[in-house]
């Protein structure tokens, strides 16, 4: 047996209990003479050949009819259905700027690079960029895009295991992409889905031929798959429109000084009962949700400010700085470039608001990319003699994706660098008639200006893939003596060509199309620095024949010129190849009292090399990006690797309590070109103390080596915010260490001369430096699961299983991030609060504004970090499997399923000071369910899941101090489909998709961690028809 029945497999086998097509030649069939052991099988997470679905490890298995029966045509939508499938990396969402529309899976919720995907038991070539600003941490993730799901005959996964059998990164577990082969005949399909809305309309088509040739003895299967799935925008989703956001709660005391007459019950926030801050430990939560989020001190069409700050002074940056007697003329631009006055909302910080004129960053944002696919792919076997096959898989596939939106570029008080407010004197020749009169009139001779041009630069990024992937090999058998011996030696070459797209400002075109005159009554670029244009970034204005000028007093008002002028497409491209020759051998080497000693061993060499070009002006950093490094790097292994399994009973004697007991050990070594060799096990048992139950363990160490990016990735700058920053009045009474991070920021606030601070870079961008260590550790881990399967005699169908995970990780990688900095720093015990900048060895990593600084005292201006050998981390989690299945003479046949995951802890710890529980929280609910039921009589089937997950936290570590709304409510999600029999050849399917158009739950929308664990699409339909002959 498998081991395990999953409930979402429980409709497509019944599906699979459906009467025949009349004609045979649909099936698959092994041609006549090949050699395989038909009553034998590999299965995913060992390669010696067993009797059934027989696996140490827990295993699931998803299969083809299931996939088509939800309407589903990605294999990444299917595995992220199952409970236990963390937050993956998908077309939702905001995208990285390279790697756009990938998906890739996260068994555990451990992270996608600790995910082993297979395709037919061999690696498959990655499509994760070598590059930091990819959509994961760096490692060898398999884009599941590129596997059409109509070649897909199952998906098998095993959890905790597979590192002696496979190798590196199958450290929670193997997902094995079986492909259709040895296929006779012709199927195609064809399918239309859209949303309740009338958007994401998706469409595919597919195609399946195969054919035996010579006489029997070869089989060649092609498929062809082109999928076409439109984006989906968040504006165009009540839920996230709105705009909700968690804010600072300001200080009572501020608020009546600043805004008399201000109230919480007329302030935007969502609950008006939750009173204004009092300080901290007051029983009052330091953050609040609000409505309509707006950035206020950046508009779009620009807001100008006096040269002496955005702010005015002491208001906590929360006060808008205007012209005129105290201040209190606050002006921008209209799309006439005309001033008018200039709401800023209710403000909660320097950064955010509550309605009002700034740009709300839902105007930024996505909920799904635009994706198309198309994949061919061939497979073929040939048998040379009775004992030898020649085999041969092929696949090519080629991808577009395009982000729909992104944040703009902006000049604002909240960046730094070339993202700073610009300056103009009044005298300047692109302004207005009217607002040069209003500035003069109010005594004004310069100004800065806040800008986010969307009207310039939309910083989406679009993306193409090229991949390709053959295998060639020999499998046979041979007898020595009385004992046959099967072999496979086979070689496998992969190549992901990515190129990704985006538009980007030309700093230099930028500025000299700002250094403008005015000359015979015409605007022309000087050529030259006009004098009191500021323009931050540190690059001057010089002559360009080209050159057009840039009108920004007003959205809308550049000129198609001037904006063809001013911005770039960038191209940049990412190459991965992947090289595998692997040989091995299994066979018995004795015959005990019990039954055969089975044994595998083998060698498999590897190579994996990554390229990273971003084209000369990424690289040279002359837009508005950090200059991109690019990377170029290779790394070797050798691999020997063995197994046993060892019967220490024989079932035919029928001992009590022993109807079978396997030992199991299994062995590799990793030669590593990087970091040298490691040794990775398993031993495990599995028992039957009678026919109907079996209980199984296994402990296994495996190993994660760096990759590429890891290793070799040069110094250099990037962006990053400090999220959660601690001493922030939101985050101050929270994390791992509440008294540490209360006491050392209490002398944080004194140092800085602050009785309340509220972070900028907790959600504007700081430029640092990161980089890779070549001198990375591996991660190692030693895992071990426990668990049993029961299907008893007397309820025939009926599975029951249920199994234990521990996987405990030491020198996890992990990318030093600013936010994990600035945690460190504060919630150490090492606290020298005579030196606050430097008071241990994090917070020095982090450079602030000094006391008094007119930008803000204490806020974080830049950060060192890099990649590093961290601590731990550390899951624990529990599963059980309910699947029973029935016929009956008159009302046809049944199937129900029940699938439950509950997570006990799920902790990273990188840097020794201040883990990082996640278990309970969004994304990771400590209890998840599936339940499902099917029903099939004569033409009809019916199918119905639901999905649960449990009530989540935003953070476990937060406190009602925290925050006022600290989780969202539990959530079920309902998928149905019917399927019709029109004939002996074709079938028409419909799918629905959030049956009952349930929203995620509220406010889940303020955590990006919502696309992935919600659906946030809709009530969707597929409507498919597929064809047999």
């Amino acid at each position: 047996m498998l081991g395990i029945c999953l409930a979402l497999a429980v409709p497509a086998a019944l599906a699979q209990q459906a009467a025949p097509a009349a004609k045979p030649a649909a099936a698959e069939s092994k041609p006549a003479s090949a050699p395989t052991d038909l009553d034998r099988l590999v299965v995913t997470g060992s390669r010696i050949r067993r009797a059934g679905f027989d696996t140490l490890e827990p295993a699931t298995v998803v299969s083809k009819d299931y996939i088509a029966s939800r309407g589903i045509t990605n294999v990444a939508d299917a595995l992220n259905e199952i409970p236990g499938f963390g937050v993956g990396i998908t077309p939702e969402g905001g995208q990285a700027t390279f790697g756009t529309g990938v998906n890739f899976v996260n068994r555990f919720g451990i992270g996608s690079a600790r995910t082993l995907t297979l395709v037919n038991g061999r690696r498959f070539v990655t499509s994760a960029p070598t590059t930091l600003f990819g959509p994961a941490a760096p490692g060898l993730q398999v884009d599941l895009n590129a596997i059409p799901t109509a070649l897909v005959e199952r998906v098998e996964n095993i959890a905790i295991g597979g590192a002696p059998t496979y190798g590196s990164d199958a450290i929670a577990g193997v997902v094995n992409v079986i492909l259709r082969k040895n296929y006779e005949g012709v199927e195609a399909g064809a399918s239309y889905g859209v949303t309740e809305q009338g958007d994401n309309e998706r469409y595919n088509a597919w195609a399946l031929v195969g054919a035996n040739f010579d006489d029997g003895r070869g089989n060649v299967t092609f498929s062809f798959t082109y999928d076409d799935s439109k984006g989906v925008l968040q504006k165009e989703r009540d839920f996230f429109r709105a705009g909700y956001f968690n804010a600072a709660n300001p200080l009572a005391a501020r608020m009546a000084a600043l805004f008399p007459g201000r109230t919480p019950g007329n302030d935007g926030r969502y609950n008006p009962n939750i009173p204004f801050n009092t300080g901290n430990n007051d029983g009052i939560p330091n953050g609040v949700l609000i409505k309509d989020r707006r950035i206020w001190s950046t508009p779009f069409g620009g807001l100008i400010s006096p040269v002496t700050g955005a702010f005015k002074p002491g208001t906590d940056n929360m006060v808008a700085n205007g012209f005129g007697p105290g201040g209190n003329t606050v002006l921008a631009f209209d799309r006439s470039g005309n001033l008018v006055p200039y709401n800023q909302g209710i403000p909660f910080s320097a950064t955010d608001a509550s309605g009002g004129d700034g740009i709300s960053l839902v105007d930024a944002g996505q909920v799904i990319s635009d994706l198309k696919r198309m994949s061919v792919n061939t497979t073929a076997r040939w048998a040379l003699n009775d004992r030898v096959d020649v085999f041969m898989e092929g696949s090519f596939y080629s991808a577009e994706s395009t982000e729909l939106t992104d944040q703009w570029a902006y000049n604002s008080p909240l960046f730094g660098g070339a993202s700073q407010m610009l300056r103009f004197p009044t005298t300047y020749a692109l302004l207005t008639d009217q607002a040069r009169a209003q500035l003069n009139a109010l005594g004004v001779t310069a100004f800065n200006l806040s800008r986010a041009s969307r009207d310039l630069i939309t910083n989406n990024g679009s993306g193409t893939t090229e991949l390709g992937r053959i295998v060639l090999g020999l499998e046979g058998d041979f007898d020595i003596g009385e004992r046959t011996f099967y072999w496979e030696a086979s070689a496998n070459y992969g190549r992901s060509d990515s190129r990704a797209y985006g538009t980007s400002l030309n700093q230099q075109n930028f500025v000299n199309a700002l250094n403008v005159v005015r000359v015979n009554g015409q605007v022309v670029c000087a050529g030259a620095p006009v004098a009191g244009v500021v323009v931050p970034g540190g690059v001057t204005a010089k002559p360009d024949p080209n050159c057009v000028p840039l009108d920004l007093f007003g959205e809308g008002r550049p000129s198609a010129a001037a904006r063809q002028y001013v911005t770039t497409r960038t191209a940049s491209q990412a190459l991965q190849e992947q090289e595998v020759y692997n040989i091995n051998v299994s066979s018995t080497l004795f015959d005990l009292w019990s039954g055969p000693l089975q044994y595998n061993i083998g060698f498999e060499h590897r190579k994996e090399s990554g390229l990273f070009d971003p084209g000369s002006f990424l690289e040279q950093g002359l837009g508005r990006s950090v200059p991109i490094t690019p990377l170029q790097g290779h790394y070797t292994t050798n691999e020997w690797f063995g197994e046993f399994v060892l019967p220490l009973v024989n079932p035919e004697r029928n001992f009590i309590g022993l109807r079978k007991l396997d030992v199991i050990g299994k062995y590799r070594q990793v030669d590593n070109s990087i970091n040298g060799k490691f040794d990775t096990y398993t031993y495990g048992l599995q028992w039957k103390p009678f026919e109907d139950l079996e209980i199984r363990g296994n402990f296994t160490r495996s190993l994660r080596s760096p990759s590429i990016t890891e290793a070799f990735l040069p110094q250099a700058t990037s962006f990053q915010f400090v999220t959660g920053d601690p001493c922030d009045s939101r985050f101050i009474n929270s994390g791992a260490n509440v008294a540490n991070r209360q006491r050392n920021c209490q002398a944080f606030l004194n140092y800085y001369g602050l009785s309340n601070f509220t972070s900028n870079a907790n959600g504007a961008s700081i430029q640092g430096i990161s980089g890779g260590n070549p001198n990375l550790r591996n991660e190692s881990a030693d895992s071990y699961t426990y668990g049993f399967t029961w299907a008893p005699s007397f309820a025939e169908g009926l599975t029951v299983t249920a199994d234990y995970y521990n996987i405990k990780i030491k020198d996890v990688i992990s990318s030093l991030t600013a936010a994990d900095i600035a945690t460190a720093c504060f919630d150490a015990s090492d606290f020298n609060a005579g030196d606050v900048p430097n008071a241990n060895s994090f917070c020095s990593r982090i450079v602030r504004n000094a006391p008094g600084s007119a930008a803000g005292a204490g806020q974080a201006t830049t950060f060192i970090s890099g990649f590093v050998n961290g601590k731990s981390l550390t899951m624990e989690a529990y599963s059980t499997e309910i699947a029973y299945r029935f016929d009956t003479d008159r009302f046809g046949r049944f199937a129900f399923g029940l699938t439950g995951y509950f997570p006990k802890e799920l902790t990273v710890d990188v840097t020794g000071v201040a883990p990082n529980p996640a278990a309970g929280e969004i994304g990771t609910s400590k209890r998840q369910y599936q339940i499902s039921g099917a029903w099939e009589m004569g033409k009809w089937g019916l199918n119905l899941t639901g999905n649960y997950l449990s009530s989540a936290e935003f953070n476990v570590l937060n406190t009602p101090e925290t925050r006022d709304i600290l989780k969202v409510g539990d959530y079920w999600l309902f998928n149905g489909g019917v399927r019709y029999r029109l004939n002996d050849h074709a079938m028409l399917r419909l799918a629905v998709t959030n049956l009952f158009d349930k929203d995620p739950p509220f406010p889940a929308q303020t955590s990006a961690d919502s696309f992935s664990t919600y659906d946030v699409l809709g009530r969707r339909y597929n409507l498919a028809f597929e064809w047999k002959f």
